[in-house]
């Protein structure tokens, strides 16, 4: 039967006492060879994951698209896959889980460019084709414009008025009524380079839905600001959304070192990663190659020390007084 009694005293007289004695515990920690690299090990993990951090996991040059999302074609691809073609992500991204954000991208009323988040699939599974997708009804492109909101309250894209010698109608007070006098999204040719790409029915409403409600939400914080505080008018009146923009899509994948070393989609963030492992294993072989010594602590046959028996014995030395 184990002591455990005998075993925990004996553990407990080992711990360290005094501040000397812990510093004598340290110092013959870091002096062994093992110890340090396996330190260094540690070290080198935590690094690559602060900088898959600082990158927030995501590819350089994140924003893809713009996009136009369509439905899914097929019931095997459910609400968590979101599919889409290798011009936006390569082939070695097929099956891989990521954080999927969409934004609403469009120019504000200064001509600033903002962005929306309007939906984000948490675990999306990316499902790469190599072709592009076919085109199917109701696909959505950032053009939804809602009804119920005032011209005054949202903005527009830049459109040329022909003249053709008639009377300019007067501003329609509906944004929807204005989009359609002026035909602003006939002459909107950004969708023309949209990328499609495909989620779940329900996904593809949600963001329709949420970009809607952005728009009317602003919308109705302005009119209360038109009716009362008009200082708080002039801010979101220069800021207004535009009514017509474009989907956007930001993927942020897994901070995992060994995914970050083999199948992180962004070279750059990849390469830094095995140059900080290069980096340290380099600091490795200089902590033993400058002095001669062996690498971690290791000893040749031939340099194993010899028995106290077999060294030669030692020579007396008579000293003859003066």
């Amino acid at each position: 039967m184990m002591d455990f009694g005998g075993m925990w005293a004996a553990a407990h007289a080992g711990v360290p006492k005094t501040w000397d004695q812990w510093q004598a515990l340290v110092y013959a920690i870091l002096e062994n060879p093992w110890t340090r690299g396996l330190a260094l090990i540690v070290i080198v993990f935590f690094t690559i994951r602060v900088i898959a951090s600082i990158y927030s996991g995501d590819k350089q040059g994140a924003e893809l698209g713009p996009v136009a999302i369509r439905q899914h074609s097929s019931a095997r691809y459910g609400r968590d896959t979101v599919r889409m073609p290798h011009q936006l992500m390569p082939m070695t991204m097929d099956g891989v889980s990521a954080q999927c954000k969409i934004f609403y991208v469009y120019n504000d009323a200064r001509g600033r460019r903002r962005r929306y988040l309007v939906h984000t699939v948490k675990q999306a599974t990316l499902s790469i084709s190599p072709v592009n997708l076919s085109a199917v009804r109701d696909i959505i492109f950032g053009q939804e414009v809602p009804e119920g909101v005032a011209t005054q309250h949202v903005c527009f894209p830049p459109v040329d008025i022909q003249d053709n010698g008639q009377p300019i109608p007067a501003t329609p007070p509906m944004a929807s009524d204005y989009v359609k006098l002026h035909k602003i999204l006939e002459s909107w040719t950004e969708d023309d380079t949209a990328v499609r790409v495909s989620m779940s029915t329900d996904v593809k409403e949600e963001i329709a839905t949420s970009k809607i409600d952005f728009i009317q939400d602003y919308a109705k914080r302005l009119e209360k600001a038109d009716r009362g505080w008009r200082l708080g008018f002039k801010r979101l009146h220069v800021n207004r959304p535009n009514v017509v923009g474009s989907y956007y899509l930001k993927f942020e994948f897994s901070h995992d070192p060994l995914f970050v070393l083999t199948r992180h989609p962004d070279r750059d963030l990849k390469m830094t990663a095995w140059l900080t492992i290069l980096t340290s294993m380099f600091a490795l072989i200089m902590d033993w190659w400058p002095n001669g010594d062996a690498p971690f602590g290791y000893l040749p046959p031939g340099e194993i020390a010899r028995p106290a028996d077999s060294s030669p014995p030692a020579r007396t030395v008579r000293v003859v007084p003066p």
